[in-house]
């Protein structure tokens, strides 16, 4: 996924989103809810790198755990696919993640675009406009969902897309509680941080988890080593690599543990 580019990430009122979801409204504890939601103009404009994007309407699933309390707050990850043609639904990636993450005690949120759209366009402008609108859908279902701290994580492209993503969000004001990088092959969250001049010493706390194949050839351990060494470089300090057998495809259980880790993370504070 080329990341070379200037991005334009503009604020925006979270409130006009509120009366644009239009389908599949309410949460299902312990399932898959499907929302869609209508683009404003603030955000298709940020999609079209200051025009106006085709796409009108985000596509947006929510995974919550089996005792969801809408008065209770969670943790709340976004989850991001590759921009590769065959691979680019989000929403399908979630669905491979909920079960662990629910588990877990974490709400999953995934946005794709409605329309059709080139791979020239899916870059990180239209994927922020789609999580801003799911994040702000979320929250016309669930209140609490304004507070909630923000995980963003993706595989191979998504995971790419996440280190930018993760970035915007905290330029936002939103709390970051991690990010998680499987089968990546080149960082992105020290650029991004430094494009938001966010690499300060509250950013670089943010726990960072990769998850490497030991078998893949396309996002090598070696590559995982090289970004982990190049984050700590970078004066992050609270960075974890895990292996596994696989090869380059999704692996669930090591979700959970950056999950997990997240939490423990979170509990003992900012040192």
């Amino acid at each position: 996924m080329p990341v070379a580019r200037t991005y334009r990430f503009l604020a925006f009122p979270a409130a006009l989103l509120f009366a644009a979801v239009s389908a599949g409204t309410g949460l299902k504890p312990g399932g898959l809810s499907e929302l869609s939601v209508e683009l404003p103009q603030d955000l298709r404009q940020i999609a079209g790198r200051g025009g106006i994007a085709p796409v009108t309407r985000a596509l947006v699933t929510v995974a919550v755990p089996t005792d969801f309390d809408a008065a209770r707050l969670y943790p709340v990850m976004v989850i991001s696919a590759t921009a590769d043609p065959q691979y680019h639904s989000s929403r399908r990636l979630l669905a491979a993640y909920a079960e662990t993450a629910v588990a877990a005690g974490w709400i999953l949120v995934a946005a794709d675009p409605a329309e059709e759209i080139s791979g020239e366009r899916d870059d990180v402008n239209l994927r922020y406009a789609l999580d801003a609108a799911a994040l702000a859908a979320l929250e016309s279902q669930w209140p609490e969902a304004g507070k909630a701290p923000l995980a963003f994580g993706g595989f191979s492209g998504g995971a790419k897309f996440s280190g930018w993503l993760a970035a915007a969000f905290a330029r936002q004001g939103r709390a970051i509680a991690g990010i998680y990088l499987a089968g990546i092959n080149a960082d992105t969250i020290i650029p991004a941080a430094r494009q938001f001049s966010l690499l300060n010493d509250s950013f670089r706390r943010t726990p960072v988890f990769l998850q490497s194949g030991e078998n893949d050839q396309v996002a090598t351990p070696a590559d995982h080593r090289r970004i982990h060494d190049q984050l700590e470089r970078a004066g992050f300090s609270k960075i974890r690599i895990e292996y596994g057998a696989g090869s380059h495809e999704v692996d669930p259980p090591s979700l959970r543990t950056a999950l997990d880790w997240f939490r423990k993370v979170a509990v003992r504070g900012p040192n």
